[in-house]
């Protein structure tokens, strides 16, 4: 019982109008052909370069104008757009508010920059023009961040809703977002009377239009390609983000995504016996030795363990790519067990990033004391 009927045309229209518009003026539409054998001004060819948003705006907020439909607007709603612009001002300073602000200031920063980002990469994949480089991105946006207070701004980020739509209305450059803000400018100094008149239904159109076009409905038909935390990552974020919001998507999606990588990188680790001589062992390491596959290096401690007398046990390195501090602590640990039987680790082939490790903790010193070689 709380539908406004008129709301709900004028929205309809919106998105009807958004979905026509663009395929009136294709190229191989009935309409553009019709175009082409009559001599139609060039004034009127000219519309087909306004965007469909755009024309739904002006001719939808005029006949809710002219008919004084019952429906809310930006100035009913809203009490109009503010006719100015806004003031320089210094923020309020004091210490008890610095230490309050510290946690919201850098989960704001990294949650914008990340957002940010997933935008960036997002018009990448939309619009046929130069990739974005992620620095200048993140330069761009801090220095805004660091202006905008000034004048009683909010933190600010790319916003995929804004870029999206601007890429459908024909957007190919960075120079499309300033002219948008230029264009807001001048709507806020010399028309905010005109907004005041704008009906929230047609906006709500104009967004609903976005949204579907957002929507990378394909991905959930390729879903079945995937693996099941693939599955679950992507389902989770979609889900979270309708019922909560973006900001909470993004947060569960890089929990998700940090899991998964860990999990990639543990099934890929392996630690493979190689071949067994009189008193030698070697087994052959692959992938990374991190806090997530240190497990598998349990077999070797077991055989150490397990051994007759002293065992002289080498490593091939020369396929682990990476090692952290917990792997190192592994490998450690499975030095001084063979020390106590009195026998030796020989570590041979190490990538840089592991043998930069071990020689700053010290570690490859005390393998190349123990096995008298100084190497």
């Amino acid at each position: 019982d709380t539908v406004n009927p008129w709301a709900l045309l004028l929205g309809a229209l919106c998105v009807l109008g958004l979905f026509v518009w663009p395929r009136l003026w294709a190229t191989d539409s009935r309409f553009r052909r019709q175009l082409d054998h009559l001599e139609v001004p060039g004034a009127l060819r000219a519309t087909s370069r306004v965007p469909g948003p755009v024309v739904a705006l002006l001719t939808l907020s005029l006949l809710a104008w002219a008919l004084k439909l019952p429906v809310e607007t930006i100035g009913t709603r809203f009490g109009g757009i503010p006719q100015g612009l806004p003031a320089f001002a210094l923020p309020d300073f004091s210490w008890e508010t610095v230490r309050l602000l510290v946690t919201p200031t850098l989960t704001i920063a990294l949650l914008g920059a990340v957002e940010s980002l997933l935008c960036a990469r997002v018009a990448d994949q939309l619009a046929d023009a130069r990739k974005h480089d992620p620095n200048q991105e993140l330069m761009a946006q801090g220095v805004a961040n660091a202006v905008v207070p000034f004048f009683g701004g909010m933190p600010v980020t790319g916003t995929i809703a804004r870029t999206v739509t601007n890429i459908r209305a024909g957007a190919a450059s960075p120079v499309a977002g300033m002219v948008h803000s230029l264009t807001l400018t001048v709507v806020v100094l010399a028309a905010a009377p005109l907004a005041f008149h704008i009906p929230l239904a047609v906006l709500a159109g104009v967004l609903l239009f976005v949204a579907w076009n957002m929507g990378e409905w394909r991905e959930f038909a390729r879903l079945k390609h995937f693996s099941n935390h693939y599955r679950l990552m992507l389902l989770s974020t979609f889900s979270v983000t309708i019922v909560f919001d973006l900001t909470v998507a993004v947060e569960l999606g890089l929990v998700l995504a940090v899991v998964l990588f860990v999990r990639r990188q543990r099934d890929i680790f392996s630690a493979e016996p190689v071949r067994r001589e009189d008193g030698r062992q070697t087994w052959r390491l692959y992938g990374s030795l991190f806090f997530g596959a240190v497990t598998k290096i349990d077999p070797i401690v077991a055989e150490v363990e397990a051994a007759p007398g002293p065992l002289h046990l080498l490593l091939d390195a020369h396929l682990m790519v990476s090692l952290d501090t917990t792997g190192l602590d592994a490998l450690e640990q499975l030095h001084k067990a063979l020390r106590r039987r009195g026998g030796r680790l020989e570590i041979v082939g190490l990538q840089p990033q592991p043998a930069s490790l071990m020689a700053r903790s010290g570690f490859a010193g005390r393998l190349a004391e123990a096995t008298g070689d100084g190497q």
